[in-house]
């Protein structure tokens, strides 16, 4: 689908930037076709963020197969922690048994290498973008607890072992916690296979392979009521049990009226008491209306006009309104600095972020601190803003 752009007369970073900043800064937009020299006339997020938590961005599978050398050129000037968007996913590294293609993961840590940044691996054990063979056994009958259990461990050594002292952060178990109400886990093929015990024997072999790594267990609306009491249940097992896992992330998927800032800031507080680092990990605030709130890729809905209403360009009163909502979560990471490791943007710009596709495909949405042409939007300046006055 052909990218749409902002209109002009309906939203102007500029403006609104300034204003946000109280003019302080000297801003220069930058095209696709625009270096990285010219990237850097605007102040980095990452050096903005020097200190207090490193700042980083999903690279996409068109980065790492050279064909998005502008999105290239923003990663590197901003960001220094890159996260594999899809490229690590099982269904990419181990398509068919025993067969492993690295090449993408491999350019991801020779960007990370050129540009001093640290690489996150993302995901190792995910019910999605899983292939298939993994949960069948001889005969295509379903897959034996012994066998399931081998490939899982096969799968994370071969791959941690592959990247061991390279990719310094794994989430290591995606997503396992039901969104049902009265059910705890949710009924994976990993769960049905091996057993609720699938997620520490995950943990135990990534760090067996690489035992310098920082383990993560990944997860959406962890920090909302209805399920934050589960990942407290299951991130207390886990530690009881002494299974190595260093850090709980917080996926950050949010919607301009699906976040409760209390909320959010009284998760970070439980999830730290633990002794586990906190980290934000797909971070975008989406700005188009949705029944749905929450990142199961399975969900869909239907497009009409009623909830796509932006496609000529954002207006102006929700640039600022999204702003405000970066500018609120950025002051609550700040206060809780001390506590959390990391926030990942999950996605570059406006115009390669998957809002534009889920839970309705072919929408035009405006999640992240970028356009569609590279430049810097009022949440970009918000994020600034809230760093600079909590130094």
């Amino acid at each position: 689908m052909k990218e749409k752009t902002e209109s002009s007369a309906k939203y102007r970073a500029a403006g609104l930037g300034a204003a946000l900043l109280g003019g302080a800064v000297a801003i220069s937009f930058i095209q696709p076709s625009a270096s990285a020299k010219a990237q850097r006339r605007i102040p980095p997020l990452k050096t903005a963020f020097t200190g207090k938590f490193l700042i980083g961005a999903a690279v996409s599978r068109r980065i790492l197969r050279g064909e998005d050398q502008a999105s290239e050129a923003m990663v590197r000037t901003h960001f220094n922690t890159f996260t594999a968007e899809n490229s690590m996913k099982p269904s990419n590294v181990q398509p068919s048994e025993g067969r492993f293609t690295f090449d993408e993961g491999d350019r991801l840590v020779r960007m990370a290498q050129q540009s001093g940044a640290v690489v996150v691996g993302h995901t190792l054990v995910w019910h999605q973008q899983t292939p298939d063979w993994f949960f069948q056994g001889p005969n295509g009958q379903p897959v034996s607890r012994e066998l399931a259990l081998a490939r899982l461990r096969k799968h994370i050594s071969t791959v941690v072992g592959h990247y061991r002292g390279r990719v310094k952060q794994w989430d290591v178990v995606n997503e396992a916690i039901a969104d049902e109400q009265g059910q705890y886990l949710r009924q994976t093929p990993w769960l049905k296979a091996i057993g609720e015990e699938y997620i520490a024997e995950a943990f135990r072999a990534a760090h067996k392979a690489d035992p310098g790594a920082i383990l993560i267990y990944n997860d959406y609306n962890i920090e909302r009521a209805y399920k934050r009491p589960k990942t407290l249940r299951l991130l207390k097992s886990l530690l009881a049990q002494k299974v190595p896992i260093h850090a709980v992330g917080i996926q950050g998927h949010w919607r301009l009226d699906g976040l409760n800032p209390a909320e959010l800031e009284d998760s970070i507080r439980q999830f730290a008491a633990l002794g586990l680092k906190v980290m934000i990990t797909e971070l975008d605030i989406g700005v188009l209306p949705t029944r749905y709130q929450g990142a199961d890729i399975s969900a869909r809905e239907a497009l009409t006009p009623e909830i796509n209403p932006y496609t000529a360009g954002l207006p102006e009163a929700v640039a600022r309104q999204h702003a405000e909502r970066y500018r609120e979560v950025f002051e609550i990471f700040l206060r809780h600095r001390q506590h959390i490791g990391r926030v990942t943007f999950w996605g570059v710009h406006d115009g390669g972020s998957w809002l534009n596709n889920f839970p309705v495909r072919g929408r035009t949405d405006y999640p992240l601190l970028f356009d569609r042409q590279g430049q810097p939007k009022p949440a970009y300046f918000a994020a600034l803003k809230a760093a600079r006055d909590n130094r």
